[in-house]
């Protein structure tokens, strides 16, 4: 019976180890709004991620599937489009943005993902690549962060606009 025992400890012991921890980084622009985006790791040694963007606003709560990272991430941008909706700009994995009232993604803003002539001050917040988009901060990986995280939200005041590469 001890044999059991030991081979039962064991076994778990490999499942915590290997099991996929979920990883996740929230942004709080404003009043009962949270963006998260959850990563965890692919089959693999390297550090390759599914990722997951979820919106809350006011209890209620939408989620998306993002293309998976498997090398080409290099950050998320979060930005206020000056209708007031949202945009995350993925770089090379393109943008999307969401509405608040009512709650829904595939907002879209005519050539905002596109990087152009930029009129406005980026003193004002406003982007330096992007028109009519104030940028508000930046979603990255992390080798590990001081409570064992893989990625983080820092604001726009911590973190200045990060240029992306350029989407399909």
């Amino acid at each position: 019976m001890k044999k059991w025992a030991l081979m039962l400890v064991i076994i778990f012991a490999l499942a915590w180890l290997f099991w996929p921890r979920v990883h996740e980084a929230t942004a709080t622009p404003e009043a009962d709004l949270q963006i998260t985006i959850f990563i965890w790791p692919m089959q693999g040694i390297h550090s390759d991620w599914h990722r997951e963007v979820s919106v809350a606003y006011n209890g209620e709560r939408i989620s998306k599937d993002l293309f998976g990272d498997t090398g080409w991430w290099r950050g998320s941008n979060l930005y206020r489009h000056i209708s007031g909706s949202y945009l995350v700009h993925e770089g090379q994995g393109g943008c999307f943005g969401f509405a608040l009232e009512p709650l829904e993604f595939n907002t879209t803003f005519d050539g905002s993902c596109v990087k152009g002539q930029v009129t406005t001050s980026a003193a004002k917040g406003h982007s330096l690549y992007y028109r009519d988009l104030i940028y508000l901060g930046h979603f990255y990986e992390t080798w590990r962060d001081e409570e064992g995280g893989r990625i983080r939200y820092s604001e726009a005041s911590q973190t200045p606009e990060v240029e992306l590469p350029d989407g399909p």
